[in-house]
């Protein structure tokens, strides 16, 4: 925890210490010239995550998520780095080790990722 700093490190001190069910990630950020973003992610950034979920007329379900990148600069656009992904709208255990994940700002991908490992999820 000692790449977080200030305020990102006292917030991340409460989650973990509530026990809360989170996720380490690795992110690729998609390029600016791709549609990805134009700044890089920091810490409590808050995307909708897609976990290959469909409704019957074939429209993507996204939950939201909070993402805090594992290093103190964030993640730039092109970019690869590990973040701590919080869950905030979808039961954790729903979510595996190696899954495939995807996030969106509103309709436009930004960054696709690896779930790789679990923490305090039942």
């Amino acid at each position: 925890m000692d790449e977080f700093q200030g305020d990102q490190k006292r917030f991340l001190r409460q989650l973990l210490a509530s026990g809360a069910p989170h996720f380490v990630v690795r992110l690729t950020l998609v390029k600016t010239e791709e549609g990805g973003r134009q700044g890089r992610i920091r810490h409590g950034y808050r995307s909708q995550v897609w976990i290959g979920q469909r409704m019957a007329s074939g429209s993507m379900i996204h939950w939201d998520s909070r993402l805090h990148p594992c290093s103190d600069r964030g993640i730039k656009p092109g970019e690869t780095g590990e973040a701590l992904l919080f869950l905030l709208s979808l039961p954790p255990a729903v979510v595996q080790v190696g899954e495939h994940l995807e996030f969106f700002d509103g309709g436009r991908r930004v960054a696709v990722g690896e779930v790789l490992g679990a923490v305090n999820v039942p």
